[in-house]
C-alpha cells in the first residue's frame, strides 16, 4: 500500500507543478491537480494538509532534485571553490533548462507565497549563495548579486534563444562567472 501512496503523491506533485505553471498561484486548483492525475478530489487531502502545505511540498520536491545534482557537483570539485562554483552555476542552469516546467516554481511571485514556502525556495539557492559568499569576504553581497544575475540572465537568454544551448554558451557562462570571483 506505502508504495501506492508515494506513487500518488508523486504524481499529484507533478501534477501541480504543471498546474502552476499553467495557472499561477492565484488560479491554482486542487480540483483540477486531481482531475489530471484522475484520483477524487479528495485525494490530494489524504497527502497534503491544505493548498499551502501542498505548494510547500512541490517546492520541496524541486529543491530535492536540485539538491542531488548539486551534492554531486560539489563533490566532484571539493578541492577547488572557484571551480565549484562554476561548475555549480553550470549545473544550475542546466538544470532549470532542462526542467522547464521546474521554473514557474523558479519564479513565483514571493508575495503571493507563505513563510515557509518562501524558506523552502530560498533553500534551493541557499548552499550556491554560501559558497559564493565564503569564497572571499570582501564584497561578498555584491559578488552573490553579479553571479545570480548572470545565472538568471542566461536562464532567460537560453529561453528566448538569444543564447544557444550549447557547451559554447556554458563555457561563457562559467567564464563570466569566474570573473566575478
Amino acid at each position: 500500500m506505502e508504495k501506492i501512496y508515494d506513487k500518488t503523491r508523486e504524481h499529484l506533485l507533478v501534477a501541480g507543478i504543471q498546474e502552476i505553471e499553467k495557472h499561477g498561484l492565484s488560479e491554482f486548483s486542487l480540483r483540477r491537480v486531481a482531475s489530471v492525475c484522475g484520483v477524487s478530489c479528495a485525494a490530494p487531502y489524504k497527502h497534503f494538509k491544505n493548498k499551502d502545505e501542498f505548494v510547500l511540498e512541490i517546492i520541496k520536491y524541486i529543491g530535492g532534485r536540485w539538491k542531488m545534482l548539486e551534492a554531486q557537483v560539489m563533490k566532484i570539485f571539493e578541492n577547488d571553490k572557484a571551480r565549484q562554483i562554476e561548475e555549480l552555476a553550470a549545473a544550475y542552469v542546466k538544470f532549470w533548462i532542462a526542467n522547464p516546467n521546474f521554473r514557474s516554481i523558479l519564479l513565483l511571485n514571493p508575495r503571493q507565497m507563505d513563510e515557509a514556502q518562501k524558506q523552502a525556495r530560498r533553500e534551493i539557492d541557499s548552499n550556491l549563495i554560501a559558497l559564493i559568499e565564503a569564497y572571499d569576504d570582501s564584497g561578498k553581497e555584491k559578488r552573490v548579486y553579479e553571479i545570480l544575475s548572470l545565472i538568471y540572465g542566461a536562464l532567460l537568454m537560453l529561453e528566448s534563444g538569444q543564447l544557444q544551448n550549447d557547451e559554447a554558451s556554458l563555457q561563457l557562462i562559467k567564464t563570466s562567472i569566474r570573473e566575478r570571483l
